[in-house]
């Protein structure tokens, strides 16, 4: 593991799903990541250079941490590792980590990292009240719910018979995208009783975690938000176990537009900005995944008409991109 950590590139390191420090033996950051950023709210750019122990992080200057990490530089443990848990004291609010210790083969340098350990509370089934008598599902809220099966996903489809796949898949991301920002409404409210929080006011990775939480109660997967394109101005969503892409499957093409459109309106809601969304893959089985690219419309604009060689041309090679998503292969 010590290998693999301290030669990633940058980009590798910003895009990891856990925080990433390295320090020298004195305490001085080398490299800091962008989840970690995300976790204690700095600058990247601000915290290079400085001592970990002493300007950046003081709440660890006890022999639960600095100690043990004193420990660890002097060879005391011999192991190559070294974890424990410990709560940061963020201004924003505590947060409960586990820490690792990891010799790097760089000399005079240990990489620390960061995973948050919490337990978000959601539900792992949807709690469904049936009332027979009057033919109704309810939530644990109260909220009526209404029971869908491939059909009324294949009658749903029909209604846009005779527009063009542009019109098409334009009209199922509006719809999604309404969906989403109404579902992070809901999600919201539970976050906030849990957390004194809004969804925009958590860290990052609280609000990811808890929005794709909650759609699996509703049997649409789950998902992941990769952060490394984020400087670029975009985000990668990787969207596991979608109902539409087996439900759709008589389809040819994309056929995740309403979940386009749901990731768009989560993360426009989130951001506090709007942001649409472009399926990149569409999953041809149950194990693979549906990918989408979200952004601006200006943005997803420029990078799906790139000029040959371009950096944009080059990303859209690296993800696998042979056309451009918003046109079915009819």
């Amino acid at each position: 593991m010590n290998e693999e950590l301290s030669h990633l590139s940058a980009a590798d390191i910003d895009s990891l799903p856990f925080g990433y420090v390295a320090l020298g033996v004195d305490g001085t950051i080398r490299k800091y990541n962008r989840y970690e950023a995300d976790l204690a709210r700095k600058d990247p750019q601000e915290v290079l250079g400085k001592n970990f122990f002493r300007e950046v992080a003081p709440c660890t200057q006890v022999q639960e941490f600095e100690g043990r990490f004193r420990s660890f530089v002097e060879g005391e443990n011999e192991e190559p590792t070294l974890e424990f848990d410990f709560e940061f004291d963020f201004r924003h609010g505590s947060q409960q980590v586990r820490i690792a210790f990891v010799r790097s083969p760089l000399e005079q340098e240990i990489i620390m990292t960061v995973n948050r350990v919490r337990d978000l509370g959601l539900p792992h089934s949807a709690v469904l009240e049936q009332d027979i008598s009057r033919g109704r599902l309810a939530d644990s809220e109260g909220q009526p719910v209404v029971a869908t099966r491939q059909d009324f996903w294949v009658a749903l489809e029909a209604t846009f018979e005779g527009s063009s796949p542009e019109e098409r898949q334009a009209a199922q991301h509006r719809l999604g995208a309404r969906w989403g920002q109404l579902h992070a409404l809901r999600v919201e409210s539970f976050v906030q009783r849990e957390h004194l929080r809004t969804l925009r006011e958590v860290e990052l990775q609280v609000a990811l975690e808890s929005l794709s939480g909650s759609i699996g109660n509703m049997g649409l997967g789950r998902f992941d938000v990769h952060l490394g394109y984020r400087d670029r101005g975009l985000l990668l969503v990787t969207h596991h176990q979608s109902p539409f892409a087996s439900m759709l499957s008589e389809r040819e093409g994309f056929r995740c537009a309403i979940l386009a459109g749901l990731h768009a309106g989560f993360l426009s809601y989130v951001a506090g900005r709007h942001l649409v969304a472009r399926e990149i893959t569409c999953s041809q089985s149950a194990e693979a995944p549906c990918r989408f690219l979200v952004g601006t419309e200006r943005r997803l604009e420029r990078l799906f008409d790139p000029v040959e060689g371009s950096t944009d041309d080059l990303l859209l090679q690296a993800l696998g991109v042979r056309s451009a998503p918003g046109a079915d292969d009819e």
